[in-house]
């Protein structure tokens, strides 16, 4: 049974869905901005190029934030998964003292294994955004062995600690987080948080391979420019913007 403070954060608890995000989208005229869809329990979690989340555990986080913007034309779309990722960094390195990394665009990764994924999705009505639907998962308690049929080098709190964490009152903190700083976020765009999210992007300086549209390519990774897009070398030794893709190693 979850047991949530309701006061703080408008927060819709279910037992079990099938992914948090499609809730979020299904049912977005009725949630007001801000509004959180929670559960610990996933059947069809999805990651970023429609991946399998294994999340049909009941001992990790798996949440999507709703937000309404006013001024959607204006608005750091683009940026706000990374500005979530960095938000996951500070609450993980804050209350775990873990050595957090990030992995363009924002995946969160410990030692180089991944702990949490966020996905982004709009909601289209007459052709303008209703509304914008962020997805997050942590894995907080999974064990080694379900951490191993994992397709990735993946890890989870409760392996990196040795303790079991209490996945409300890490909900609770990232949400204190995000919002925290939100304001400046919407106002700023990549400009406000960059340097805190640049320090944790351990592939700079490195040869990358990058899935590209189903397409695998080397880069040299150069740069995160003022955008939040990657700037790498080509081997024609050309500079070029990454804007999508997939970092591999």
């Amino acid at each position: 049974m979850i047991n949530l403070d309701m006061s703080k954060y408008s927060i819709v608890v279910l037992d079990e869905v099938p992914s948090t995000n499609a809730y979020a989208l299904e049912h977005m005229p009725f949630l007001d901005n801000g509004a959180v869809i929670y559960t610990n329990h996933q059947t069809k979690g999805r990651g970023r190029f429609n991946r399998v989340w294994i999340s049909d555990r009941t001992d990790n986080i798996y949440m999507s934030l709703v937000l309404k913007p006013d001024n959607i034309e204006n608005y750091p779309y683009s940026n706000l998964t990374q500005y979530l990722s960095v938000c996951v960094c500070k609450v993980l390195e804050k209350e775990f003292n873990l050595k957090t990394q990030i992995k363009w665009p924002n995946d969160i990764l410990v030692n180089n294994a991944k702990i949490s994924g966020i996905l982004a999705e709009t909601k289209m009505k007459d052709n303008k955004i209703e509304g914008i639907v962020l997805g997050l998962g942590l894995n907080v308690n999974m064990e080694f062995d379900t951490l191993n049929a994992i397709d990735q080098k993946a890890v989870s709190i409760k392996v990196l600690t040795g303790n079991v964490g209490n996945c409300e009152t890490i909900l609770l903190k990232l949400l204190d987080t995000f919002f925290e700083n939100y304001d400046n976020f919407v106002k700023k765009g990549f400009g406000f948080f960059n340097e805190d999210y640049i320090k944790r992007c351990f592939f700079l300086g490195q040869n990358i391979l990058i899935s590209e549209n189903g397409e695998k390519k080397q880069y040299f990774a150069k740069a995160i420019d003022n955008d939040g897009l990657l700037l790498a070398i080509n081997e024609k030794n050309e500079e070029c913007k990454i804007i999508t893709g997939d970092i591999l190693c």
